[in-house]
């Protein structure tokens, strides 16, 4: 990380992940996604000059394009802007570095000086995001990960109607676990590779429409059993679609094996490669982590670590 400098101001969005809903989401329907720290952060100034355009980001990346498109345009404080980018996870995937890229240099080039949804217009920043995310070939990315990035918490995205809502996690009872697989999948690389056809895409969006329905209604109830039937009936669907990585199917049977430990449990994101999500009482917790260390996974998040979404804090330095 950089020296601070005058006039600097820091910008921070959570990690996210997949509760229900990854693939519907694709097809603009709604999702659900949990929005969990360590936080990704971007400190920016203005160093008035146009000359040196070097930033920490791939020209191929979203942010990266994003950055370009400003150019092109010829504005002047996206030339002499610089930033830079800490990942808390250090490139090991899964919770979103890439969108959390586009999420705060958005903000930046908008000079937002604070953040509240309902002001946001969606549906432009989801166009942008789209144009600097997809190439044109295979399926358009749903940009609902940026939308939890920036929302925080728990996040409800519809992307047809381009419709947010926040909850927060009371379940009395119940927590959750994330645990990186130690695989990764590139999001953008399989959504250009992936095919199926259109019955079993429809009946996998049926399925993960009810799984997000039921969902929704447990954290508007707070009904414990319904939330673990929505995750249960996620991880069916998108098992029998053949939307599991091997890896990650071995290691859930594992889990689901051991005495009770998980209520219920998936992989999230691409293929469920990168991260598995586990649902459990919160009187277990100890045991998911020693359970954890036995079989060598990473917690990566977890209910304590549900964090609010983007943060602007101005004049650092």
């Amino acid at each position: 990380m950089s020296e601070s400098r005058p006039g600097t101001t820091l910008l921070s969005v959570p990690g996210k992940t997949f509760l229900v809903g990854e693939y519907l989401a694709i097809a603009g329907g709604p999702s659900l996604l949990l929005s969990t720290g360590p936080r990704f952060e971007l400190r920016y100034w203005n160093s008035g000059s146009t000359r040196d355009r070097r930033q920490p980001f791939a020209p191929a990346s979203p942010a990266g394009h994003l950055l370009a498109r400003h150019r092109e345009r010829q504005r002047e404080a996206a030339s002499s802007l610089r930033f830079d980018f800490t990942d808390p996870h250090r490139g090991k995937g899964g919770l979103g570095a890439s969108s959390a890229q586009f999420a705060l240099v958005y903000a930046a080039l908008e000079n937002w000086s604070s953040f509240d949804a309902a002001n946001v217009d969606w549906k432009r920043l989801l166009e942008d995001y789209r144009a600097c995310a997809w190439n044109g070939e295979g399926s358009a990315p749903s940009g609902a990960d940026v939308v939890s990035q920036l929302c925080g918490d728990v996040t409800w995205y519809d992307g047809r109607e381009f419709r947010t809502r926040s909850f927060e996690w009371k379940f009395p009872t119940l927590g959750f676990t994330l645990l990186r697989t130690g695989a990764k999948l590139a999001t953008h690389e399989h959504l250009r590779q992936s095919g199926t056809t259109s019955e079993a895409k429809a009946a996998l969006h049926e399925s993960l429409r009810t799984a997000v329905l039921q969902a929704t209604n447990s954290f508007e109830t707070r009904n414990e059993s319904q939330l673990v039937a929505s995750v249960d009936q996620a991880a069916k669907a998108l098992a029998l679609a053949g939307l599991t990585a091997e890896r990650t199917q071995t290691l859930l049977s594992e889990l689901r094996s051991r005495d009770g430990l998980i209520v219920a449990a998936k992989g999230c994101g691409a293929m469920g490669a990168d991260v598995m999500l586990l649902i459990h009482e919160r009187s277990r917790t100890r045991e998911i982590e020693s359970c954890a260390r036995e079989m060598e996974l990473e917690i990566c998040g977890s209910t304590d670590s549900l964090s609010q979404g983007l943060k602007i804090e101005p004049s650092v330095g």
